[in-house]
């Protein structure tokens, strides 16, 4: 269905209008709370959407407090957006029922399509495009929950996030978004845009890359991407988007099993995964292999500085900690130099009994009363020219075993948030997640991440995946022609 011969600028035109309907329809609409017909409209209601909103239902007068209306014929003057939850068998008429009311698009919840695997199903996905090509109306999935958009109010659900960031994101999989908000949220990753777009029967992945690289609204691109298209058609756009802005890229259905789980999803094609990985780097994107990974680069992307140079200072954490995160930094290409002359002299000068005895990376049990504290330390990294990144391990569980645990865990996260706030290198912040039968442990270790998250630091469950993010990150910005903000 797409015209392979329209631009870019075309394509990012047409979806940014999507993005800010000033009427949707909800087709299926339900009072029923077990329904997805509740769900979108409780959800735009929630979220504040500020445009028109019509329920519809033949069975129905009211839905959560709104008139609802027989057919989308039945609703008054232009409808900009539609949102199909009826079956998939009356998904024809609904496209000329989209004609006829002037909407830009219609997007399908509607599922079992050429998914399911059965010729029948695929047939009426072919005559689903048809339909729709000739009507002139856009086609968002089958198979998908669209669009999420906090600024404008637009969302699939009322537990996705609503403050607005810079994250913009494309995904075959609506569940993927909700795990990023329940995984990825506690450490601050905020959309600017998201959708879900399930077959791309219509738009699909190179539209949605081609809109997210022009979009002024999102500083960096992520997406989950089972299947493609059009191989070269997702490759070019994927290269036009990565050389405007960060893009990170996990993909699904690397594997046979994967492959036979993506077909039945979203009917996606699955490709090699050494050829997939090539083909994304040479784009000039990074490409991932897990959500873990996918977080991680993103939180690094949205929250630290560009920077270059691979001698990493780190402070926090006891003695094994220390000597495994050198390892891991060497492994991976990264150094850990010893401590620059001029941060030996400042230590000895404020506590001569720990002259010559405090490394990198920094062992925290060493300063303990010492009236040198670590955050100290990491000052005076941030100001040596020899020091190139910063970690900064908040050491939880050796505050957690000291009398004064509750000030330890106020200060430390706010003095690491002082140094994030004026850095202009690469800085990543650890404080591991809070999952302590104690609900005084808990509750601590929950309120020192809301400081660093509301301080907008890059915040890492681990030393192990923050180590790992800044060797991709600095990587990243060695090579890329992206001009840094």
């Amino acid at each position: 269905m797409p015209n392979p011969k329209s631009a870019p600028s075309d394509i990012a035109a047409l979806i940014e209008a999507i993005f800010h309907p000033r009427s949707i329809a909800v087709v299926g609409a339900s009072a029923n709370p077990n329904t997805p017909g509740y769900d979108y409209v409780s959800s735009l209601q929630k979220f504040g959407f500020s445009g028109d909103l019509y329920p519809v239902n033949p069975r129905a007068e009211e839905i959560l407090g709104l008139p609802a209306f027989p057919s989308l014929r039945d609703v008054p003057g232009q409808v900009d957006y539609v949102i199909s939850c009826i079956p998939a068998a009356a998904v024809l008429e609904l496209v000329d029922d989209c004609a006829a009311k002037g909407a830009r698009a219609l997007q399908l919840f509607t599922a079992r399509f050429s998914e399911t695997g059965r010729e029948e199903d695929a047939e009426l996905e072919r005559r689903l495009s048809q339909r729709a090509r000739e009507a002139g109306v856009r086609i968002i999935g089958p198979n998908c929950l669209g669009l999420l958009y906090p600024r404008q109010g637009i969302s699939f659900r009322a537990d996705m996030p609503r403050q607005p960031g810079n994250v913009g994101f494309l995904s075959q999989s609506g569940n993927l978004l909700f795990e990023l908000t329940y995984l990825a949220g506690p450490r601050g990753l905020r959309f600017s845009k998201a959708i879900s777009y399930g077959n791309g029967l219509d738009l699909n992945e190179a539209d949605f890359l081609d809109y997210f690289a022009q979009d002024a609204e999102s500083a960096l691109v992520g997406a989950y991407v089972e299947g493609v298209r059009d191989g070269r058609r997702f490759l070019a756009a994927l290269k036009r988007a990565a050389a405007r802005k960060p893009v990170v890229v996990l993909k699904g259905g690397r594997t046979a099993a994967g492959g036979r789980a993506a077909a039945s999803h979203t009917a996606a094609l699955a490709g090699r995964h050494a050829v997939w990985t090539a083909a994304v780097t040479q784009a000039g994107a990074i490409s991932v292999d897990t959500v873990e990974e996918l977080i991680d680069m993103l939180i690094a992307f949205a929250y630290m500085r560009p920077g270059s140079g691979r001698r990493l200072g780190m402070v926090g954490g006891g003695g094994g900690r220390s000597v495994l995160t050198a390892d891991l930094c060497e492994e991976l290409g990264l150094s850990v130099p010893t401590l620059p002359d001029d941060i030996v002299r400042r230590i000895a000068e404020k506590a001569p009994d720990l002259a010559g005895w405090v490394t990198n990376p920094v062992d925290q049990s060493i300063l303990a009363g010492s009236g040198v504290s670590g955050a100290q330390v990491l000052e005076w990294m941030d100001e040596s020219p020899d020091i190139d990144l910063l970690l900064a391990n908040v050491g939880e569980a050796w505050a957690l075993g000291r009398p004064n645990a509750e000030s330890l865990l106020a200060r430390i996260p706010e003095r690491f948030a002082q140094v994030s706030r004026r850095t202009r290198k690469p800085m990543a912040v650890v404080i591991g997640p809070s999952d302590y039968a104690d609900e005084r442990l808990w509750r601590l270790v929950s309120e020192a991440r809301e400081k660093l998250v509301k301080a907008e630091v890059a915040l890492f469950p681990s030393v192990e995946r923050a180590v790992r993010a800044l060797a991709r990150f600095v990587e990243y910005w060695e090579r890329s022609e992206v001009s840094r903000p």
